[in-house]
């Protein structure tokens, strides 16, 4: 790894004499053909403000285009699955949410996402412990998506080993803009979106209501998911205030993971035992959020608070967890920069504080319905992070600098205690100091280099803490976090304001992984355990090139070679294995023709390697190469559009997504075949 990171350092740094020598400058910005994507963007992502460009990062940004135009809205698999270094998988199976990994970290996760900080509107998705739930995510009101590729606990704290940062659109400058989107497809695919939007003087608001109806490509796999989001803002030059309010319910059947015979007999079957449990999640949550922004005389503070509430009854083969959780958390932070435009130095000093307060029960599932009680505890987490920025400009050159601690405080107590059933009650602290550095250096017009070193540090959650093999209470006292240390090279730039792009390769080295596992006894619960050290290296190239005013050509590849170096869970099994769930290549392409206020059409393939499934190797996922086509068309000068799309367009079998370590071989989750939907949106 080390021989491909010179040798990629020296190719860029051999490349930047001839391109500065040879590449045309940026066209006039008269010019209709291409603006500068790449350079015009600023991001957010990394906390301190940075154009695109400039980032000694790996950082992606999805537009409203890319990841919403004339799309179900289904998943958000739609809107990260295009860029390199992320694993989206739409696992059509609302119990469980999308599976989301960036450079492998969160293929662990068997519902929900872990090992990934996501942020929506400035308020934390992700709670104290490290898990997000993204069922409160609206994506009717999607705007923006920023992606840092690779560990930034030095900016985020606990389970950043990636970075997702969702924003709603903008508020629209008229004084009230209404918009109605209905949309139906193959599989009992319903969907109706109800919003208005608008701004008057130094305020503004976004207001949005969704419903989805499901019936699912699969036998017991009906969902129906409601949402309601609220963003109102208020903007002038020396203050910034967002409040946001959201809401969603959620109904969801689970048909379980396929073996290899299942699949082959019937790939829409269920698992006869998920059916006869009655599995899935029923749910709830309200959450609600403030951020600001003040400049004064010296330097700006920003702050932002949260609140949550939410519930779960979620039967599961074995059992039905119930769960009632109240969280919270603020974070405060003073900027201040002193310098010219070429030569400025920001500082940023600041904290970050969660609480999780939890009830949790579990009583046998029988047949669906409460069987005798088994687990009663209060869960509790409390985490602090203290954290300082230091970034600078230096003629072409950027730094950035970081260091964040965390102390994350688990206790529980155990609400079951009787002459057989001892005190499981106890607690635990787990601590980690973060630091990261990065530097970028613009050797030529149309060449940006970079480097930076990264750390992470991630938590076991509450659940995966709580789910013990031996059936006991309290938490699982063997789960160590894990710890991530990164090296990046890159570079990226736009060449004749035409065409634009980023490469880059990495080594991670990650001791005590998180990898999950099923037991015969209990097949559908998730287990959990640490493996000794793991690295990941791979490769990641995005390019964006405008052929002509109307007609873009996007394409990404990502590289990974996920492997564990260290078990001693496993006796030495599997060392040298494959991590299981990391896919070992992924590479898109997709031809957009239009514009987004005119017909508008884009062609998108997607073509993935062979997945390990299981810890040591011996059964994989097939590779698969699925292509999707999806388009708008306006209706004159009404507001009106007519969207539509097929999915899978040769109907090819493949799976979505994996079970991994799954009890009885049930490793597979199956893809629907050749879908269609259709539908109109209206926007005055």
């Amino acid at each position: 790894m080390h021989r491909s990171l010179r040798r990629l350092a020296a190719s860029l740094a051999l490349g930047a004499t001839a391109l500065r020598a040879q590449i045309v400058a940026p066209s006039d910005t008269s010019s209709t053909s291409s603006p500068d994507t790449l350079t015009a963007i600023h991001i957010s992502v990394l906390r301190t403000p940075f154009d695109l460009g400039d980032a000694p990062f790996a950082v992606s940004v999805v537009t409203q285009r890319d990841g919403s135009l004339a799309r179900t809205g289904r998943s958000l698999a739609d809107v990260l699955g295009s860029l390199s270094g992320v694993q989206a998988d739409d696992r059509l199976n609302f119990a469980l949410g999308d599976r989301i990994s960036i450079r492998g970290v969160g293929a662990r996760a068997q519902f929900g996402v872990r090992g990934i900080r996501v942020i929506v509107d400035d308020i934390p998705a992700t709670l104290a412990d490290g898990q997000s739930t993204l069922n409160n995510v609206d994506l009717a009101s999607f705007g923006t998506a920023e992606v840092l590729r690779g560990p930034a606990s030095a900016l985020y704290g606990n389970a950043a080993g990636g970075v997702i940062v969702l924003r709603s659109a903008p508020p629209s400058t008229a004084s009230i803009a209404p918009r109605i989107q209905v949309l139906t497809g193959s599989d009992g695919l319903r969907r109706a979106q109800l919003g208005a939007s608008g701004s008057r003087g130094h305020w503004g608001y976004l207001l949005t209501g969704d419903q989805l109806n499901y019936a699912g490509y699969r036998d017991w796999s009906r969902a129906k998911n409601t949402h309601g989001n609220g963003v109102v803002s208020y903007e002038t030059e020396r203050a910034s205030i967002h409040v946001v309010v959201n809401t969603e319910h959620h109904d969801a059947q689970n048909p379980g993971g396929l073996s290899d015979s299942l699949l082959a007999t019937n790939r829409r079957r269920a698992f006869a035992n998920n059916v006869a449990q009655r599995t899935g999640e029923r749910g709830s949550q309200l959450q609600t959020g403030t951020s600001a922004r003040f400049v004064l005389p010296a330097g700006e503070v920003q702050m932002s608070g949260y609140l949550l509430q939410r519930s779960l009854d979620n039967p599961i083969p074995p059992t039905i967890i119930t769960l009632d959780r109240h969280a919270g958390g603020g974070r405060v932070a003073y900027a201040l920069t002193r310098g010219t435009n070429d030569r400025a130095v920001t500082g940023m000093i600041g904290a970050e504080s969660d609480m999780q307060h939890d009830d949790r029960a579990n009583n046998t599932n029988v047949k669906g319905a409460l069987g005798a009680l088994t687990l009663d505890q209060r869960e509790r987490v409390s985490s602090l992070g203290p954290f300082a920025q230091l970034s600078g400009v230096l003629g072409a050159a950027h730094l950035f600098g970081s260091v964040r601690y965390d102390r994350v405080h688990f206790a529980v107590a155990d609400r079951l205690v009787t002459s057989t059933n001892p005190d499981d009650s106890g607690d635990r602290t787990l601590s980690a100091v973060s630091p990261s550095f990065g530097a970028s250096y613009a050797a030529a017009s149309a060449l940006t280099l970079y480097a930076n070193a990264t750390t992470s540090f991630q938590t076991p959650t509450t659940t995966e803490l709580a789910n013990r093999p031996t059936g006991a209470g309290g938490f699982n006292s063997s789960l160590q976090p894990e710890h991530t240390h990164s090296i990046e090279l890159g570079g990226h730039g736009v060449i004749g304001s035409r065409f634009s792009y980023q490469l880059d390769v990495y080594r991670m080295r990650i001791t005590d992984e998180l990898l999950p596992f099923e037991v015969a006894t209990a097949p559908g619960r998730t287990y959990y355990r640490n493996t000794g050290e793991a690295e990941h290296r791979g490769m990641e190239i995005e390019t964006r090139a405008t052929l002509t005013s109307h007609l873009t050509a996007r394409a990404t590849y990502t590289s990974i070679r996920a492997v564990v170096l260290s078990d001693t869970a496993s006796n030495g099994a599997t060392v040298g294995k494959r991590v299981p769930g990391v896919a070992p290549y992924i590479a898109t392409a997709a031809l957009d023709a239009g514009r987004s206020d005119g017909p508008f059409a884009s062609l998108e393939a997607r073509a993935e390697g062979r997945i390990f499934v299981n810890d040591v190797n011996t059964v994989t996922s097939p590779a698969s190469v699925v292509a999707n086509l999806r388009g708008a068309l306006p209706i004159g000068h009404t507001g009106m559009s007519v969207i539509g799309g097929m999915s899978n367009l040769f109907d090819r079998q493949y799976n979505t997504s994996v079970v991994i370590n799954a009890a009885g071989g049930r490793y597979f989750e199956p893809a629907a075949g050749r879908t269609v939907y259709i539908g109109c949106s209206w926007i005055r």
